[in-house]
C-alpha cells in the first residue's frame, strides 16, 4: 500500500490519462444530474409549496390534480377533524398572462384557500400572488396590473414568490377569485359546483404521514404527502426514469475506463508484482495498493470535475434549468468513488495468477 500511495504521488503522469477521462465524466455526471433537478424543480414548484401539509385528492383522480373532484362536504368533515389544523381549496388551470404592453406567457393558475410557509394569504378579490418567474419573463412588480385568460380579466399584483412555477410560471388567485376568472374565460375548465379540484390540509400533530394515512381511510379520498404527490405526476415519472438511465449507462462508462485501465497498469507492473510476491507481499495487499489508487485518481478527478462543473454551469444561458443541488452532487460523489474501487478491483484475477518463479524466472 505504501508502494503504490507514493508512486502515485511521484509518478502522477502514469494517471493522467485514467485521471482525465474521469474528470470529463464528473463533469457530464455533475452537469446530467443538474438538469434533472433543475426539471424536476421547475415543474413542481407549485406542490412543494405546501411541504409538510397534505394534499387530498379523489381516490379515482390518479393523484392528478385537474382530474381530481373533490365535495364541499368533505371539506367541511375535514375541517372538523381533530387531526388536521386547516383545510382549503387547491384549484389549478392552465390558460394565458399578459397586459400593459407585455407579450402573452403561459401560465398555471392557482386558486387556493390555505397560506403555507411559502404562499402567503390568499390575496383579496381583484389582486394575485405571482410566481417571480413570471416577473423575470414579462418585468412585472408589484401593483402593476395582470390581464389573465382569453377574457384578460384584470388582476393587481399583490405579492411576488419564487420558486412557485408547474412547468409554467404560475399565478395564485383565492378560490373565489379563481372560479370568477376561470367562469368568464375558461368556463369548461371550471370543477362542478360544489367541489374543488384537490383540498390541502394543515396537520395538527405536524405529522403529515400520519394525517396522510388518517385522511385516506375515508371513503373516496386519496391523502398523500407532497413528495408523494411529485411522484406521481406523469412528467416528472418519464423524466426522472429518463436522466436517471442516462446517469447509469455513464457510471458503467467509468467502471469500464477505470478497470480496463488498471488492467493495462498491471500487465506493465507484472515484474514489480512477481517481485514483491516473492518477498512475501500477499495477493490481498496488492489488490488494496491499485484501490488505494483507483481512490486516489477518483477523488482529484472528482475535485476537477466539480470545479469544472461550476464553470460550466456559470457559462450555460440561465434560462436553462439547470441547478446544481448539494445532495445531487454528493450522490454522484460517492457513487463515483464506489464505481472506480469496483473497477479495480477487476484487476483480482491476473494478481491471483502473478506466480513468481515463472515471470522472474
Amino acid at each position: 500500500m505504501s508502494i503504490a500511495f507514493k508512486e502515485l504521488l511521484r509518478e502522477p503522469r502514469r494517471f493522467a490519462p485514467v485521471g482525465g477521462a474521469l474528470t470529463l465524466l464528473v463533469v457530464l455526471l455533475v452537469v446530467l444530474g443538474g438538469f434533472l433537478d433543475g426539471l424536476e424543480l421547475s415543474l413542481t414548484g407549485a406542490y412543494r409549496a405546501h411541504d409538510g401539509l397534505v394534499l387530498v385528492f379523489d381516490a379515482d383522480a390518479d393523484r392528478q390534480l385537474q382530474r381530481s373532484s373533490v365535495s364541499d362536504d368533505l371539506a367541511g368533515i375535514l375541517d372538523g377533524l381533530d387531526a388536521t389544523n386547516g383545510v382549503g381549496s387547491l384549484d389549478q388551470v392552465f390558460t394565458v398572462a399578459g397586459g400593459d404592453g407585455r407579450g402573452l406567457e403561459d401560465i398555471a393558475l392557482y386558486g387556493y384557500g390555505l397560506s403555507t410557509a411559502v404562499l402567503p394569504e390568499p390575496p383579496p378579490p381583484g389582486s394575485a400572488v405571482v410566481d417571480a418567474q413570471l416577473q423575470r419573463l414579462t418585468d412585472i412588480e408589484v401593483g402593476d396590473s395582470l390581464e389573465i385568460g382569453p377574457t384578460a380579466e384584470p388582476v393587481t399584483v399583490a405579492a411576488i414568490v419564487d420558486d412557485l412555477s408547474q412547468g409554467a410560471p404560475s399565478v395564485w388567485l383565492a378560490t373565489d377569485e379563481w372560479r370568477r376568472v376561470v367562469s368568464l374565460g375558461i368556463p369548461p375548465a371550471l370543477p362542478p359546483p360544489g367541489t374543488q379540484h384537490a383540498l390541502v390540509a394543515r396537520p395538527a400533530a405536524g405529522d403529515a404521514v400520519g394525517l396522510a394515512a388518517e385522511l385516506s381511510a375515508i371513503d373516496g379520498l386519496d391523502a398523500v404527502t407532497v413528495d408523494e404527490a411529485i411522484e406521481a405526476l406523469d412528467v416528472v415519472q418519464q423524466q426522472s426514469s429518463t436522466f436517471e438511465g442516462i446517469i447509469g449507462v455513464t457510471f458503467v462508462i467509468v467502471l469500464l475506463v477505470v478497470a480496463l485501465f488498471f488492467a493495462l497498469l498491471t500487465l506493465e507492473r507484472i515484474h514489480l508484482y512477481a517481485v514483491l510476491k516473492a518477498l512475501g507481499a500477499r495477493t490481498g495487499e496488492l489488490l488494496w495498493g491499485v484501490a488505494i489508487q483507483a481512490i486516489g485518481v477518483s477523488a482529484i478527478a472528482l475535485i476537477l470535475g466539480c470545479g469544472l462543473s461550476l464553470l460550466f454551469v456559470v457559462l450555460l444561458p440561465p434560462e436553462l434549468p439547470l441547478r446544481l443541488v448539494p445532495s445531487r452532487v454528493v450522490q454522484i460523489g460517492s457513487g463515483t468513488m464506489i464505481t472506480a474501487l469496483l473497477g479495480s478491483l477487476f484487476t483480482i484475477r491476473r494478481l491471483l495468477r502473478v506466480d513468481p518463479a515463472e515471470v522472474i524466472g
